[in-house]
């Protein structure tokens, strides 16, 4: 009982943070139709800028979050609004996101040393269940989680800024003529996918070193979250992360440790050939012109 307890808590934990990945992943496909190759890259970024700057706690969370969201609209002005006004497809759009990513490898490295940074967690203490001891920074994982869930699905079903954003995806050009200017409200979007990336690196660093190597990996398991559930649905986004998690988790249990990074993969061929649309594949889609 006490393993599949630990089981539990650690898959719980991964598909927080694999949801964070995911949630950013959809936001920018939803708004602008790019796949953010990048992600990876400014969720590391955060957690280790977090790393560097704990001792400030909460407003070092804060200060990251600032950060990645910079860099947010920084990719989405250099990688691709750039890219868009000189008529690139949405597939080299993709391309310079992981262009802008891996500038951020190398500045980072340049920066710090290519090592894992981890750092003491934003709530000490924890819980015993079952005798095992819950971190009250992994319950803070899943919270926040649930909260940039909940918010986001309020954002987009419930505000004027969320409706923009719809509009903007399905054709900017009407969307402009309502008085909607496409540049800003892809910004916004670039913005918070950035933010909510970075959410994602800091929350992982007091539970789990971070380095600049984590980039990968982290995109990998987002990516197969967002498609697993069906790029372009945030709900979609979190069951994929928590299927992905769990399976991840009985993976290394029951198989390998070994081939685990392996399993993402295999996971996202699988629903590509079976389910392409993923579980919570949406029947309508959105076409920019």
């Amino acid at each position: 009982m006490n393993d599949w307890l630990v089981l539990l808590v650690g898959a719980s934990t991964n598909a927080a943070i694999y949801a964070l990945i995911a949630f950013s992943l959809v936001l920018v496909y939803r708004g602008s139709r790019v796949v953010n190759f990048g992600v990876g890259y400014l969720a590391v970024f955060g957690g280790i800028f977090f790393a560097n700057t704990a001792g400030s706690g909460w407003l070092a969370l804060l200060l990251a979050l600032g950060v990645t969201a910079a860099l947010g609209l920084a990719m989405y002005v250099l990688a691709v609004r750039l890219a868009e006004r000189a008529g690139s497809t949405h597939a080299a759009l993709a391309i310079g996101t992981l262009g802008f990513g891996l500038i951020l490898d190398f500045l980072g490295g340049e920066f710090w040393a290519k090592q894992g940074f981890s750092s003491a967690p934003l709530v000490s203490g924890g819980h015993e269940v079952g005798g095992v001891m819950i971190s009250n920074q992994r319950i803070l994982t899943v919270v926040l989680a649930v909260v940039v869930f909940v918010l986001l699905r309020v954002l987009i079903d419930r505000t004027m800024p969320g409706w923009a954003m719809e509009a903007v995806a399905f054709r900017p050009s009407t969307a402009a003529i309502y008085g909607i200017n496409p540049v800003v409200v892809l910004a916004g979007v670039w913005l918070l996918a950035g933010a909510i990336a970075g959410l994602a690196g800091v929350l992982r660093t007091p539970t789990s070193a971070v380095s600049l190597g984590l980039a990968l990996p982290l995109a990998i398991q987002g990516f197969a979250a967002a498609v697993l559930g069906g790029l372009g649905s945030i709900q979609g986004a979190a069951i994929g992360a928590v299927v992905v998690a769990f399976a991840d988790a009985l993976f290394v249990r029951y198989v390998s440790s070994e081939f685990a990074s392996l399993f993402a993969f295999l996971l996202l061929f699988v629903v590509i050939a079976v389910r392409p649309q993923g579980i919570m594949g949406a029947g309508r889609e959105v076409v920019r012109t």
